[in-house]
């Protein structure tokens, strides 16, 4: 016999007794409607409420004494990452999400260790069982969403790239490279997340201010004016102008406004100094300035990742930010980064 529900007190084998469940609680229990079940230290069945009755068709007093791995999934041992076997050998609450092969349903499943100990001394856990199924087929539904969003948002970035770089063909590549170092650089510093996402869009989008720079400024051989320079020294506005109505989980915008200021000041559009600037835009700063050094331009040839790693180095603090620079550093030095 397993569980015994007692109205009255009643002579009883003590052999017969594995646990005493007064009728008070076992009404509360019956009313719930999640599947609750007492088991013992060794998977055996000690107490089930009716809620089994509807999410598993079977029958409460039936069950009684019965192995649990073999009544509700089918199986002659524990399942894998059973979360009994966690709880005593934690002795902790634990809580998973479990898909049940068997009946084709998600459940949430938790295991309360009691202070109960049956008659035959073994210990007592509370069991408790909720379908999850509709929810979890609402977070796929979202999930779903997000990726077929996130793969318009991609397909809209890579285009804006590309007439970029169809205007500016020695720049070719140059934003997806300061996206790849950038993106490298971030994930080395710690960051996750939104934050690293945030980074690779950025360093995709960073020059797409270019667009408001006139063709022949932007592929001319020879040395820039200082009047063609300021005209280049506007995509950073005209970037932020064309994004700043696009609603992104970073702030882009502003990111790609920032993405020329220096720490001492001397940088564009606006002067900024210090932490005045993003960390973001202070990573693609120096992103920028090591692929745009080691790559061909059309008014000088390629300078290389040595001399390109020496410029921010001799401007480490000054120009550039500290864990910046050393982080990027230390990816081709010791990472053996490449573009």
């Amino acid at each position: 016999m397993g569980v015994i529900i007692i109205n009255e007190l009643e002579e009883l084998k003590e052999s017969e007794i594995i646990l005493v469940i007064p009728p008070e609680l076992d009404a509360i229990l019956c009313a719930m409607p999640s599947c609750v079940l007492l088991i013992d230290d060794t998977h055996h069945i000690l107490y089930a409420n009716s809620a089994i009755i509807s999410k598993f068709e079977l029958d409460p007093r039936q069950i009684i004494g019965g192995y649990c791995p073999l009544i509700i999934h089918g199986k002659n041992e524990p399942i894998d990452e059973c979360p009994l076997e966690k709880s005593v050998e934690t002795n902790e609450n634990v809580e998973c999400e479990i898909f049940d092969e068997i009946n084709q349903i998600w459940v949430s499943s938790a295991i309360y260790p009691t202070s109960l100990i049956t008659t035959k001394g073994s210990k007592v856990y509370l069991h408790m069982v909720h379908d999850i199924t509709k929810r979890k087929f609402a977070e796929q539904d979202l999930k779903n969403s997000l990726k077929s969003l996130q793969d318009l948002t991609d397909a809209g970035i890579k285009a804006i790239t590309l007439i970029v770089e169809k205007r500016d063909p020695y720049t070719a590549g140059h934003q997806q490279r300061v996206s790849s170092l950038a993106y490298a650089i971030a994930s080395e510093m710690g960051y996750e997340g939104a934050f690293l996402e945030g980074i690779r869009v950025v360093g995709l989008l960073h020059d797409v201010g270019k667009i408001g720079v006139p063709i022949e400024i932007l592929s001319k051989p020879g040395r820039i004016s200082e009047d063609e320079f300021r005209m280049i020294k506007t995509h950073p506005m005209v970037g932020h102008e064309i994004l700043k109505g696009i609603e992104f989980s970073r702030p882009i915008a502003d990111i790609i406004l920032q993405h020329h200021e220096k720490l001492d000041g001397s940088g564009y559009p606006n002067g900024l100094k210090g932490n005045e600037i993003s960390i973001e835009a202070r990573i693609i700063s120096v992103a920028d300035v090591v692929e745009a050094m080691s790559s061909h331009r059309p008014y000088r040839p390629a300078l290389g990742i040595e001399n390109a790693l020496s410029e921010i180095l001799n401007n480490k603090g000054i120009l550039y930010d500290d864990i910046v620079v050393d982080t990027c550093v230390k990816l081709f030095k010791e990472k053996k980064f490449e573009f």
